[in-house]
């Protein structure tokens, strides 16, 4: 199958073609040979083929079958031993719950889906390739210009961390930006406050980012009221939501 075939427009898909830093995603995990590892979306297999040269045993997610019949047709022999796992599904419609491991090299627009998803799972650490302005949000800490909403929700639910930067020539067809590489590890939300509550606040404050807090949410008699949106740090967000529906905090 050629690097194009398949390309879908739709999603911003675009394809791996340098087999080092496929590897070097791979080294990323680094976990214990026979750790499962859900693979989102494999393509043409250029991380899948990493996966199992690292004798991790790999569930690869795919919702084309063109790709599928072509993972079939080149891992045959891993797929009849049991180390390769092919699923013909939409990662984000899946019902897979938990693996040891999740690495994916992510279609630019649905990369907030999938990092929602995750949230839902359960694994140890998710090795993601995401277009470098996806990533720098994911990861930015308040004061950066890319902090935001995702920021946020992100900081709360992952310990965050850009581990490389990706240039476009690395993928086919090019596109019109450069990737990144984050890894991911699960926190627990120990917050005493759930997560739609501090979900819709956060999606409130940074509709108005600039703007000071009292301003945005119409009051300027608790903590925080005089800082603007951009400044907050998620904890002190956490806190202020506290502060906004103390009627929803439960003791941790």
């Amino acid at each position: 199958m050629s690097q194009n075939q398949g390309y879908s427009k739709k999603y911003g898909q675009v394809f791996l073609k340098n087999r080092n830093i496929a590897a070097y995603e791979v080294s990323l995990i680094n976990g214990k040979a026979g750790s499962s590892v859900i693979e989102i979306g494999p393509g043409h297999g250029m991380l899948t083929g990493e996966l199992l040269k690292a004798n991790y045993r790999v569930i690869a997610i795919e919702s084309d079958h063109r790709f599928v019949d072509d993972l079939e047709y080149h891992f045959t022999e891993e797929v009849r031993e049991g180390q390769l796992q092919i699923i013909k599904d939409d990662f984000l419609k899946s019902e897979l719950k938990s693996a040891d491991y999740i690495a994916g090299n992510v279609p630019y627009q649905i990369s907030s889906p999938i990092i929602e998803k995750l949230r839902t799972m359960s694994f140890r650490k998710a090795i993601l390739m995401v277009q470098e302005e996806f990533g720098e949000r994911l990861c930015a800490k308040q004061g950066m210009e890319s902090y935001s909403r995702l920021s946020v929700m992100t900081s709360l639910s992952f310990d965050c961390k850009l581990e490389r930067k990706v240039s476009r020539k690395n993928f086919s067809p090019v596109p019109k930006v450069d990737s990144v590489i984050v890894s991911l590890n699960p926190k627990p939300w120990d917050y005493g406050i759930d997560y739609e509550t501090v979900s819709e606040v956060t999606k409130k404050l940074f509709s108005q980012r600039r703007k000071k807090i009292s301003n945005v949410i119409g009051k300027n008699d608790f903590e925080y009221s005089q800082k603007r949106v951009e400044e907050l740090s998620p904890d002190e967000i956490i806190r202020m939501c506290y502060s906004l529906y103390p009627e929803k905090f439960r003791s941790c």
